[in-house]
């Protein structure tokens, strides 16, 4: 269902995709779709929600130790790898991320922008200890760090390749890309 939903979601956009659309589209009536979903912003909250969830996992991923150069690398990706494979989900996700406030209640945005800011913030320390290792330019933090968010968050809306070749070149030549464009010469 979710699946589906995200397809829709990012096909319609948010206000398009209706119940009805979902409910014919998975071949259910409207009744049994809301036995599992309350509401369209149930369906939201969980895409979002699991995306970040997912984005918190490969952070969880980053090594500890070693340079911010090797971290940074590490860190670009993971997410790419990540984006390479839930392209409906991610396109979702940064569609209607900046509506959250209006498409959810208050409680579910919050607890989103509140996760999505532990990465935001593991991301600036991270960019902030390679700069202070002279490992990194001395570039503005949060620039450098909307901007990597920038590059990942279109990979979905261009990036078609389903071999496994592909998407490690992709990973290879994003990854070098962005932290090639951070360190120091």
């Amino acid at each position: 269902m979710r699946t589906t939903a995200a397809r829709l979601i990012r096909e319609h956009g948010y206000d398009a995709a209706t119940m009805d659309l979902l409910a014919d589209e998975l071949g259910l009536n409207k009744g049994t779709l809301y036995h599992y979903y309350p509401s369209k912003s149930a369906i939201l909250y969980e895409l979002l929600s699991d995306q970040v969830d997912a984005t918190l996992e490969l952070v969880g991923r980053v090594p500890r130790d070693g340079s911010a150069t090797d971290r940074m690398r590490s860190l670009i990706r993971l997410q790419v790898e990540h984006v390479a494979t839930k392209q409906d989900e991610l396109v979702v996700f940064f569609q209607e991320l900046p509506w959250i406030e209006q498409h959810l209640d208050e409680e579910q945005a919050t607890d989103l922008r509140r996760r999505i800011d532990r990465y935001e913030r593991f991301t600036r320390q991270l960019i902030t200890a390679g700069v202070r290792a002279g490992e990194f330019r001395e570039l503005n933090v949060n620039m450098i760090m909307y901007s990597v968010i920038g590059i990942l968050a279109y990979v979905p809306n261009w990036f078609r390749g389903t071999a496994r070749k592909a998407q490690e070149s992709l990973v290879d030549e994003l990854s070098e890309f962005v932290v090639n464009g951070i360190l120091r010469r």
